[in-house]
């Protein structure tokens, strides 16, 4: 009867190795929420005439905020680049472009009749 004994509390002891074993997996990892650079350029794609040709990460204004700039393919309309800041990290809705797009009202006063 002692080997009997024996073999149940080394399968108990087996069982609880396996139990905290299954609970360290199952535990949440802790991930960083962040915003990629896919994140604007999809941004700059959808909503803007830019035409993303690089994209740099700024130096952030505050801690839990990102900041781009982008250089334009449509430099006609971004000849300086665009500026985007997200104030959120873990949320890419967050994400504002800041730079407005340039018009020339002067090819407007050169059409006849104004």
């Amino acid at each position: 009867m002692r080997a009997g004994a024996a073999r149940a509390k080394s399968a108990k002891a087996d069982g609880m190795r396996l139990a905290a074993v299954a609970l360290a997996l199952a535990a949440p990892v802790s991930a960083s929420a962040e915003i990629h650079d896919y994140m604007i350029r999809r941004l700059l794609y959808l909503d803007t005439s830019c035409g993303v040709d690089e994209l740099e990460r700024l130096p952030p204004p505050t801690e839990g905020t990102r900041r781009f700039k982008a250089l334009c393919r449509n430099v006609s309309a971004y000849p300086d680049g665009i500026f985007v800041t997200c104030t959120d990290i873990a949320d890419d809705r967050s994400c504002k472009v800041e730079t407005a797009p340039k018009t020339f009202d002067s090819l407007k006063l050169m059409r006849p009749g104004h």
